[in-house]
Order: C-alpha cells, then sequence, then structure tokens
C-alpha cells in the first residue's frame, strides 16, 4: 500500500485528487492539507511515502515546503504537480528536493504511475520538464568543463568581481595590481568564450 499525502490550495483540484489516489487500489491517501506551513510535522505524524506537492500555495510555497520536508525527514519521496513549466521554478523544485515534477495536465493515470515510480527510485517527469532539465544538465557539463581551463587565481578574481567588488577592491584583496587583474579578466573572457562580465559569471557559476 503506498501512503501518499496531497497538498493542493485549489479545492476542487485537491478533492479530485484526493478521490483519485483515496479509490484507486494500492494507494492510501493518508492527508490532503490547502497549504503545507506544517509538512514537517504532519508527514512526521502521517508518515508518507510520497507527498504530491503544489507549488503555488498560500503563506508557503511547495518549493519552500520540498526543502523543509528533505531537510527534515529526507526518505520521504516528494513529486512537485503544478502548473508552471517554466526553468527557474523546475530547477529550484529539483534544488529543493524533489524527485518528480508533472504538470497538472497530466492524465490521472500517468499521476498514479508516477507515485509508483517514484517511490521505486524513478524520477517522473512531464516530457517537456524532462527535456529542460536534460538541456540544463548538458550545459552544466560544459559550463564545468569550462571552468576547468581557468586558472585558481582567474577563478579567484572572477568569484571576487562576482560580490561585486571593483578591480581595484580585486586588486587589493588579493595583493595583486590593478593591470593583473584586468589580464586575468581578459583570459576569463577567452576561456569562456564571453564578453562581460554578467555573461561570465552566469556561465561560471551555473548549477
Amino acid at each position: 500500500m503506498l501512503r501518499v499525502i496531497l497538498y493542493e490550495d485549489n479545492s476542487d483540484l485537491r478533492a479530485a485528487l484526493a478521490a483519485l489516489i483515496g479509490g484507486t487500489p494500492g494507494y492510501e491517501l493518508v492527508g490532503s492539507f490547502g497549504q503545507c506551513t506544517e509538512v514537517v510535522g504532519q508527514c512526521r505524524v502521517l508518515r508518507p511515502d510520497v507527498v504530491l506537492m503544489d507549488i503555488d500555495m498560500p503563506k508557503m510555497t511547495g518549493i519552500e515546503g520540498t526543502r523543509l520536508l528533505k531537510k527534515a525527514i529526507p526518505e520521504v519521496e516528494i513529486v512537485m504537480l503544478t502548473v508552471f513549466d517554466d526553468n527557474e521554478r523546475v530547477f529550484e523544485a529539483v534544488a529543493a528536493g524533489a524527485s518528480g515534477y508533472l504538470l497538472k495536465q497530466t492524465p490521472p493515470a500517468q499521476i498514479l504511475s508516477a507515485l509508483l515510480e517514484v517511490k521505486a527510485g524513478g524520477a517522473p517527469m512531464t516530457p517537456v520538464i524532462a527535456r529542460k532539465v536534460l538541456s540544463f544538465s548538458q550545459q552544466k557539463k560544459t559550463n564545468d568543463t569550462l571552468m576547468e581551463n581557468l586558472s585558481l587565481r582567474e577563478i579567484e578574481v572572477l568569484k571576487a568581481l562576482s560580490r561585486g567588488l571593483s578591480y581595484k577592491m580585486v586588486a587589493d584583496e588579493l595583493a595583486i595590481s590593478t593591470d593583473t587583474v584586468r589580464s586575468h579578466v581578459r583570459k576569463i573572457y577567452d576561456k569562456l568564450h564571453v564578453h562581460s562580465l554578467s555573461e561570465a559569471v552566469s556561465k561560471a557559476f551555473l548549477k
């Protein structure tokens, strides 16, 4: 029996999902809530195997709830179910500890199978989301390769500049001349194939 807790602030959708999960053999809906401010305490009491989590909820977002829950009870699996397919929320959810990410137009049968899949160690995702995650992973791998070309000093210069320090302040902090800072920056731009500090920081520290 797969124990599931549902977090969804839309009452009609919450009722429909509760009926779907609770009415399907092999699944047990142990909790259904309109917000996730008490997610840690609720999960400690109700002991779900999987949490189905909305993102846009009052008082606390599903991403914040996911982060808190994974820190407190890391063995609980979390699947996001949301209307949001933008890169920022997808990557924030994955970074917070979500193991699956589904859009709300996902057919009911696929939602049920995703809950089983994540409990079995899988990472169910709506195809468009999987493509975004794959693209991000490929970009990160490329950026990591580029970063390997930077010297330790060049990385130190770039990190200092990313904190908003001027060339002179970087020079003072690293005990080098301003001209040396400029020289490092030119080499950084060349190695990362960029033309501005913001591009260099974005490419170097994309994680």
